[in-house]
């Protein structure tokens, strides 16, 4: 079986190269984001380089002359180094991954930081069908076939005290199996791989700038990472063995838009309503995975009110602000728990803020903010968080 299951995922690569060849003979477009810098004296550097880049490729071409529209390509590729933090009192117990809200005195933690370069590629090919009955054009449904990958290695974090800025002193080793954190097992070299099928339908018309919409879409999505797909090839330990099925939907009602002369926008106020499940099964959960506080199960509810601002210079510049109410209900099993024995369920709720400004279709600056005051297991007090982002998109 594990002859054939690496037999499969060659033939996958050879086939995945066959059609890059194909489709990149003519063009592409190329979008470049980094969307990460140091953040302090004890991180990668000094603090002097971006820490994350991540790539985006694009094109369309016929799959067959009786389809209705051209199939779309998509690749996505990313880079990062981060330091990953595993705190003291939000762990697990590393030998048979009982949770620490299911017992406060665990009796084998991990905790400290370690280093972690990562990189990834998502390709997907996605075909339209059928026409958008609201909006009068356009797809109505579309099915994509994706396959994901990602490389990553953690290492003993980086310790500047020596005077340089890449020196690396280790700070924990294990001998033993950790099945609550394959990643960190033997050599801690990781290569996981899943295989996505999924469909989004669309009832909606554009409204404005900005994903305005009045109307309704809903996704559904499959993953599955078993683990003859190239997740046992380092011989510690399997990475990744899982399946998880997911799906959402989303209303849109366009409240009132105000618009130029010329036909551009001044004002836009659009209020959005969705809701998400999912359900992850399986022994292995890789660590980009795991979900909050390793439940396997999700239900999501949010409401959005988003008000776009007036286009100006050009049709691709404008500004947005969005406000949302999160309420996120997690159950079920424990992930990664040896036991299976172990389950639970928590609440959380938080209203969280976004501003957008949109400069020429490659320049953009976001800024997000939220209050989280229902945080589930944990028992602290209601926090506020903010985050800052310029990316930069470049098309060749």
């Amino acid at each position: 079986m594990k002859i054939k299951g690496e037999r499969f995922f060659v033939l996958v690569i050879v086939l995945v190269l066959t059609v890059l060849g194909s489709v990149f003979a003519d063009s592409f477009t190329l979008s470049t984001a980094i969307n990460g810098v140091s953040g302090g004296p004890d991180g990668f550097g000094w603090g002097l380089f971006p820490l994350g880049t991540s790539f985006e490729y694009n094109t369309s071409f016929p799959l067959s002359e009786a389809l209705p529209y051209e199939a779309s390509l998509e690749i996505e590729s990313s880079f990062s180094i981060s330091e990953v933090t595993l705190d003291d009192t939000v762990n697990y117990d590393w030998k048979t991954g009982e949770p620490w809200w299911h017992n406060g005195n665990l009796e084998n933690k991990i905790t400290g930081k370690y280093f972690r370069p990562a990189a990834t590629m998502y390709f997907e090919l996605t075909q339209g069908f059928g026409v958008n009955p609201v909006q009068g054009s356009g797809e109505m449904f579309n099915v994509a076939l994706g396959f994901y990958t990602r490389y990553a290695i953690a290492r003993e974090r980086l310790n500047l005290g020596s005077g340089t800025p890449f020196f690396s002193a280790p700070v924990f080793t294990s001998g033993d199996d950790i099945p609550a954190y394959p990643w960190l097992y033997g050599s801690r070299n990781l290569w996981n791989n899943h295989m996505v099928l999924s469909s989004s339908w669309y009832f909606r018309k554009r409204t404005a700038p900005a994903d305005n919409y009045d109307g309704l879409t809903f996704s559904l999505s499959l993953e599955w990472g078993p683990s003859w797909l190239g997740n046992s090839v380092f011989p510690d330990t399997v990475t990744s063995d899982y399946f998880k099925a997911s799906g959402s939907a989303t209303e849109y009602l366009t409240i009132f838009t105000i618009t130029q002369d010329n036909g551009w926008n001044w004002l836009t106020l659009m209020l959005s309503h969705s809701n998400s499940a999912g359900y992850t099964w399986g022994d292995v959960i890789p660590e980009h995975k795991i979900q909050t506080d390793r439940l396997r199960g999700y239900l999501t509810d949010t409401i959005a009110l988003r008000i776009t601002g007036p286009q100006f210079l050009a049709g691709d510049c404008y500004p947005y602000f969005e406000v949302k109410l999160n309420n996120n209900f997690y159950f079920g099993g424990v992930q990664n728990d040896i036991t299976k024995s172990i389950r639970g369920w928590e609440f959380r709720s938080s209203v969280s803020g976004e501003v957008h400004l949109r400069l020429f279709g490659f320049i953009h600056v976001n800024y997000t903010f939220g209050y989280n005051f229902i945080k589930g297991f944990e028992s602290a007090s209601p926090n506020w968080w903010q985050s800052a982002q310029l990316g930069f998109y470049v098309s060749l």
